[in-house]
């Protein structure tokens, strides 16, 4: 996935990112992530998500996202909405970003408990959490196609990526199937069927 061939609200996150990032190859605050005329175009399809105990937690999910998905996000756990492994390795992503750090593009498919689909585009640049520099990620979400799905008992559920490319942000990028080849060592029978 070539930056020409990503979606438009993923370019404009990262050109945003860039500028609040410092240049000294450190990862921006949460606090510098502001709305201003470079974000009010990408705020409705914004997610912030922090790692915490385990787990992803949405802290902040547009209002376009919620209208898309059919449902709020905002202060729930990406364990609701997947499958134990799929958390598993998004952790182990989000780590690798704020190692190097590096940004992310996936293409997913997400289902929603009304009987249809969407596949989108993920675009997630790292943040760094206000007072203990907790791993934070800042992503646009682009709807690329939709289509019909079994109805869902649950209101949205996001299967594994399809693709996933990270981007380089001045310091490298790792190698995913590393990253899963790890984790199958680490926990087996967690991470069976990645990406």
């Amino acid at each position: 996935m070539s930056t020409g061939s990503r979606a438009e609200a993923g370019k404009k996150l990262e050109q945003y990112w860039n500028s609040i990032a410092s240049g000294d190859g450190s990862i921006p605050l949460r606090s510098a992530f502001k709305l201003s005329s470079a974000t009010a175009p990408i705020l409705p399809y914004t997610v912030i998500f922090e790692v915490c105990e385990g787990d992803l937690v949405f802290r902040l999910a547009g209002t376009g996202i919620a209208a898309h998905q059919g449902i709020d996000i905002t202060g729930r756990r990406y364990g609701e909405f997947a499958a134990p492994d799929q958390v598993v390795r998004a952790i182990a992503r989000v780590k690798a970003c704020h190692a190097l750090p590096c940004g992310f593009v996936s293409v997913h498919r997400e289902e929603y408990g009304r009987g249809d689909a969407s596949e989108v585009e993920v675009t997630g640049l790292p943040l760094r959490g206000d007072e203990e520099g907790g791993e934070m990620m800042v992503l646009v979400v682009t709807p690329i196609e939709r289509g019909l799905s079994a109805r869902r008992a649950e209101p949205l559920f996001m299967r594994p990526a399809s693709r996933i490319e990270f981007i380089d942000l001045g310091s490298g990028t790792p190698d995913d199937a590393a990253i899963i080849a790890t984790l199958q060592k680490q926990q087996p029978h967690r991470t069976e069927g990645a990406p």
